[in-house]
């Protein structure tokens, strides 16, 4: 519950530019403390993020001009 918190308060401090550095602290913080949960964590983020960019592209397609003949 500890680190699901943590990482909380760290992607808010994220969205300041105040809080930015304070944030990449923590995550190096958590990364040290907890190796194995935050590559895990960042293996499935990434994994989400490639489905989800591969139905994006599938779902695109260029507009084509009227032909003329």
């Amino acid at each position: 519950m500890e680190l699901i918190t943590l990482v909380v308060i760290a992607l808010l401090c994220l969205l300041s530019k105040k809080t930015r550095t304070f944030a990449y602290v923590l995550l190096v913080l958590l990364f040290l403390a907890y190796p194995f949960t935050c590559i895990s964590i960042s293996a499935i983020a990434l994994v989400i993020h490639f489905i989800n960019k591969s139905k994006q592209r599938k779902l695109y397609e260029p507009p084509t001009l009227p032909r003329n003949d």
